[in-house]
């Protein structure tokens, strides 16, 4: 009596799997999403990222799939652009309809409940993250010492 239980269970277990690992492919087509890394079921990509979420790890998953990639961070969706060219048009030229994003839980756990420099809102905070950061990257002395390399 309980092998049939747990083979019911088992059965039972992998159909869920199965019908979520399908409904996860038939959204990302419907609309037309980037490629990244494949999500696991509620937690998406955040057991394969962990807390990790540095620019080395971006970079070798932007390697692996290309300029633009899809993380799954739980039930949100997080875009990653990696190419110059397309940050720029992402940021400067559509920067008001991709400036503000979503909160969750792990996005929090992330960004510190949002306030660094990427993930803040943008509005009086943003403003204030960015004066903080313009000043000691955009001296003269800093734009005259690292001119030839951005003229590049």
């Amino acid at each position: 009596m309980d092998l049939l239980l747990l083979e019911k269970t088992l059965l039972g277990s992998f159909v869920a799997i199965l019908v979520a690992i399908l409904v996860s492919q038939l959204r990302g087509k419907r609309f037309k999403l980037p490629p990244g890394p494949l999500p696991v079921p509620v937690f998406g990509n955040w057991l394969q990222v962990g807390d990790d979420l540095n620019h080395r790890n971006l970079t070798d998953l932007a390697k692996k799939f290309g300029d633009i990639l899809l993380l799954r961070m739980g039930q949100r969706n997080l875009v990653v652009v990696s190419s110059p060219d397309l940050a720029k048009e992402v940021l400067h030229t559509q920067g008001v309809e991709f400036g503000s994003r979503t909160r969750n839980v792990v996005f929090d756990i992330f960004t510190g409940k949002g306030q660094d420099m990427v993930f803040t809102v943008y509005g009086e905070h943003w403003r204030k993250m960015r004066r903080i950061m313009t000043v000691p990257f955009f001296t003269n002395k800093v734009v005259q010492q690292y001119r030839y390399g951005w003229e590049e």
